[in-house]
């Protein structure tokens, strides 16, 4: 199978040090084997799997089969031990092996499209969009953060944000909550700078896309909503300015001040069709 080293490789491979793992099997008749798998959220990232990330992979390299588990950890996504998909993504720098430190690879720095494609691979898994509050509690001001336990990965994706002269800041690590995990690493953009990520990155995740879709046609986005209720919103069945979140993935009736449209500058983005 020829590699083929592009934007679209570019992705699958951003996407690959986000929620991609390659590992191998310890024991078995299958010992040393490896196994291509990709999780995202069961329910907020299907439409992502199911409408772009296997139609990419279809495209560049194979088909993957989709697979779902609804156990104490549910997540939905693709998985494979085919030995040609797994020698291709090794061949186009995806790890082996658990993810520590993480290298962007070599002919990914190489073009700035290919660098826009890697970005835009892993901000749609490690990444979110939201709105934080300002002085009188509205969530008008937008935010996005792309995050690893990799420090090296974060440092390399800053610098080419500032390559795309998109102004970003490094977050100083913290713990997880979960005991035993890693440090986790964050680069953060606000603002003006959103909009400008927006523009010349994009994002092909319905989740960011919705959020910022929100933010940018009412000047703020309520925190905690689904996707679901992101699609309502934006469609006009569900009324922004009565509708506040109490608990996560719940909309309740708040009493909410109208608010005027955030001006900002155009920006291209698509709103993919909701899975049926």
């Amino acid at each position: 199978m020829e590699v083929i080293r592009n934007e679209k490789t570019a992705e699958i491979v951003g996407l690959c040090f986000g929620d991609g793992s390659l590992t191998r099997r310890h024991s078995g008749k299958n010992r040393g084997k490896l196994r291509f798998q990709m999780r995202g959220h069961i329910i907020e990232d299907r439409e992502h799997y199911d409408n772009y990330v296997k139609l990419l992979f279809d495209e560049m390299i194979a088909k993957i089969p989709t697979t779902m588990y609804k156990g104490k950890k549910p997540y939905y996504g693709i998985s494979t031990e085919n030995k040609e998909i797994c020698n291709y993504l090794v061949s186009l720098g995806v790890p082996v092996g658990i993810k520590q430190e993480l290298k962007i690879p070599e002919w990914v720095l190489e073009k700035k499209e290919f660098m826009k494609g890697f970005l835009r691979g892993h901000f749609d898994t490690d990444g979110t969009v939201y709105c934080i509050t300002n002085k009188k509690k509205s969530y008008k001001k937008i935010r996005i953060s792309i995050s690893s336990i990799s420090k090296e990965l974060i440092s390399e994706v800053s610098k080419i944000l500032k390559e795309f002269e998109i102004k970003n800041i490094i977050v100083k690590s913290y713990k997880q909550k979960v005991e035993n995990w890693n440090n986790l690493n964050r680069v953060q953009i606000d603002g003006e700078n959103v909009i400008k990520y927006f523009k010349l990155i994009d994002s092909n995740n319905p989740k960011h896309i919705t959020k910022f879709e929100i933010w940018k046609r009412f000047g703020f986005c309520p925190p905690r909503t689904t996707l679901k209720q992101r699609y309502e919103i934006l469609k006009g069945s569900a009324n922004i300015l009565s509708a506040g979140v109490s608990e996560p993935g719940q909309m309740n009736t708040v009493e909410v001040a109208k608010q005027k449209p955030y001006a900002l500058v155009a920006a291209r983005v698509r709103i993919p069709s909701p899975a049926l």
